[in-house]
């Protein structure tokens, strides 16, 4: 019997109790390390050590599909009933049974231990390129205020406390991070993870302790009805009439990822603008990938762009807040891009933020008219802000109070006009650039258009 086969004598024999009373306190450490990886709808995810599969139930609500490996076949049983879709199965960490690059994000809650380091290297196999790791482990147990509910677990014999300690240098400063690089990580980061342990009673703390691993070693030196009086005797003193016994214990957070493969260089690409192709870096070999897994091919923008992705990024997180900021919808949106792109002459966007318009409006009459400029099936108030638009694009000197009346008069506040403003400034930049470079947009963006849509672009430059 190899080692991690021994696994399930302990975290195995109350797989039921450790599911129900003990794991359910986790869900916070579970919900912030998702929202630390990034996870979203659409990820592929492998948790390692992912026991009873409560991680994996989470990640699934959030649209992950969801794989898992344990060395409790009692426990991954549980996460199966779970996980009724998932991919969850019985085995080794440290020799996983998938293939390379088989994920977008790897976990692993408290599973993976410093004497555990061949678990990171075969996680980083199994991620694909650009994937994101995130892992937690106890951080300084002794300051915490909830130190207290671990004690039971120095009932062991010391020879196995003295290596529970060993397991547990990950938290310490720069051990974690160290252990990643070595492994090959890239960006590592730790990150602070809220944990809680709350119980009704001193017997269902008992009961929820005994269910653990650990515990396992310590009533295997005591004996499991001294070992339970221990923790009734320990957790009764900590009574809170009207509450529940509460432990908050520090545990540290690691993010982390897969560095992509770099072509040596994109020169035989052709680049759709009048700049040379540019230079492979990983932001811009992801921005590549993403394109050609949702598309199929890599967009001219992204050729464009990707030579200083940041900025890219930047400037549509600046639109996304003025857009918030004025609650503008994403109707308001795709007319003032819309009537921005036609009074520049820009086509890129014109063909692009059309077909979005045509979209949302669910009619694409209602972008062709914008680009027409004859606006006909906006409303009364939608044409007020196309007007707008117009004006700030070709004559942002000839404005006057009596334009941002209209603009009032038509439903729009101070915080909206500005974040309107604001809106175009940005888009016209986006869209001078492009110009000013050569940019032309995809012929396959163009094709799918509405008829409507592409024929009311009678301007700028022809697509690629």
């Amino acid at each position: 019997m190899e080692q991690w086969e021994t696994v399930d004598a302990g975290w195995g024999r109350l797989a039921a109790d450790f599911a129900t009373f003990s794991e359910p306190s986790n869900v916070r450490e579970y919900l912030s390390l998702h929202r630390a990886v990034g996870l979203e709808a659409g990820d592929s995810v492998l948790d390692l050590a992912c026991g009873a599969g409560l991680a994996l139930e989470l990640a699934s609500l959030r649209g992950a599909d969801v794989a898992g490996i344990d060395a409790s076949p009692r426990l991954v049983a549980i996460a199966r009933d779970r996980n009724p879709d998932g991919d969850l199965r019985v085995g080794d960490m440290n020799h996983l049974p998938w293939p390379e690059a088989s994920f977008d994000v790897v976990t692993s809650f408290r599973g993976v231990w410093a004497t555990t380091p061949d678990a990171l290297t075969e996680a980083l196999r199994v991620l694909r390129p650009g994937g994101r790791f995130a892992m937690t482990v106890w951080g300084h147990i002794k300051a915490s205020p909830g130190a207290w509910s671990l004690a039971p677990f120095a009932l062991a014999a010391a020879p196995t406390v003295s290596n529970q300690a060993a397991m547990n240098q990950m938290g310490r400063p720069g051990v974690g991070e160290r252990l990643l690089v070595e492994a090959g990580f890239a960006d590592v980061e730790r990150i602070s993870i809220p944990f809680a342990w709350e119980f009704a009673d001193p017997e269902a703390y008992a009961r929820a302790l005994a269910s653990t691993g650990p515990a396992y070693e310590a009533i295997g030196e005591v004996g499991a009805e001294e070992f339970h009086r221990r923790c009734v005797e320990l957790a009764s003193e900590r009574v809170r009439e009207g509450l529940p016994l509460r432990a908050e214990i520090d545990v540290a957070g690691f993010t982390a990822r897969r560095r992509l493969d770099l072509p040596e260089s994109y020169d035989d690409a052709f680049t759709g603008s009048f700049l040379s192709a540019y230079p492979p870096n990983e932001t811009a070999e992801q921005m590549r990938r993403e394109d050609l897994d949702d598309d199929g091919y890599v967009s001219t923008v992204t050729k464009l762009w990707a030579r200083m992705p940041g900025a890219f990024d930047q400037l549509f997180a600046l639109q996304r807040s003025a857009a918030a900021f004025g609650g503008l919808s994403l109707r308001h949106r795709g007319v003032l891009t819309t009537a921005t792109a036609a009074t520049l002459g820009d086509s890129a966007c014109a063909y692009a933020w059309g077909g979005k318009l045509a979209g949302w409006a669910e009619d694409p009459q209602v972008p062709a008219s914008v680009l027409r400029g004859d606006d006909e099936a906006l409303t009364a108030q939608e044409r007020v802000l196309a007007r707008w638009a117009r004006q700030v694009v070709g004559d942002p000197n000839s404005t006057t109070e009596t334009d941002l009346e209209a603009l009032r008069a038509a439903g729009f506040d101070d915080d909206q006009i500005f974040a309107a403003t604001l809106f175009v400034v940005l888009r016209l930049a986006f869209s001078t650039f492009n110009d000013a470079l050569g940019l032309r947009l995809d012929r396959a963006v163009v094709e799918a258009l509405p008829a409507v849509v592409r024929d009311a672009v009678t301007w700028g430059r022809e697509s690629v």
